[in-house]
């Protein structure tokens, strides 16, 4: 086998899988969707440090915006110069413009991975790739809630998806400081975050038609739970503001 392929299987493919059929089996009724559901919060705790990494980036960045924003006004004709001082400026303060977008460079191969895993998992025989310990249910049914096939496209869930997708972006776009002077390009960071603001939801519905509905509930689960995180955090970053500015 390709070592590619076997590092793959046996470090994406196999636990993702074997996870998937462990919440099906624990979940009374055994309801897909609602395995998948369970599934996800596991998977999201899991990644909850890196969420909190990406948080604190994306505060840093939009802290140091003001002295960005000067340094792109003072090399606006050269933009060799320009991307020197920044870099040189990010080194001095420990930022990395790219650790904004850490969480998402992380999710795309596990959701790559599960696409795999809601495309092939539906049949039998890939049962045979259970480690031990997890209990062969011997077929995992697609539909769930009574209603809804996961092994097809569902384009209501898809604008379901969409929804959830720009609301947990918007929540969690820092609010730059307000810069005097004349306005310059944006960074990376922004850009990037403007895409997964109107972008990504629109992707979303498109490939709700022909992706399986478990990986669209997939991420709209995600969705839901960073809602509910960046709420919480939202809240206590007021409370927190509130008592700076009243001691």
């Amino acid at each position: 086998m390709n070592p590619f392929l076997f590092l793959y299987n046996e470090f994406l493919w196999r636990p993702l899988f074997n996870g998937l059929v462990w919440s099906y089996n624990v979940i009374p009724g055994n309801d897909l969707g609602v395995a998948i559901v369970v599934f996800t919060a596991s998977l999201y705790i899991i990644l909850l440090p890196l969420q909190g990494r990406a948080r604190r980036a994306q505060q840093d960045l939009a802290r140091i915006q003001p002295e960005l924003k000067q340094i792109q006004a003072r090399h606006k004709d050269n933009k060799e110069a320009q991307g020197k001082a920044l870099m040189e400026f990010y080194a001095k303060h420990k930022v990395n413009p790219f650790s904004g977008c850490l969480i998402m460079l992380v999710q795309l191969p596990i959701l790559l991975t599960l696409f795999q895993v809601f495309r092939q998992g539906f049949d039998p025989g890939m049962l045979q790739y259970l480690y031990p310990v997890v209990v062969n249910p011997g077929s995992m049914d697609p539909v769930s809630f009574g209603v809804l096939n996961l092994s097809q496209g569902n384009l209501y869930l898809g604008v379901v998806a969409a929804i959830t997708q720009f609301f947990q972006t918007k929540l969690t776009m820092p609010i730059p400081p307000p810069v005097s002077g004349s306005s310059s390009s944006p960074d990376f960071s922004q850009i990037f975050q403007k895409q997964m603001l109107y972008l990504f939801p629109v992707l979303l519905v498109v490939w709700s038609y022909t992706l399986p509905s478990a990986l669209i509930l997939y991420w709209t689960a995600m969705n839901l739970f960073g809602i509910v995180r960046e709420l919480i955090v939202n809240r206590k970053l007021r409370i927190v503001n509130a008592d700076v500015k009243n001691p």
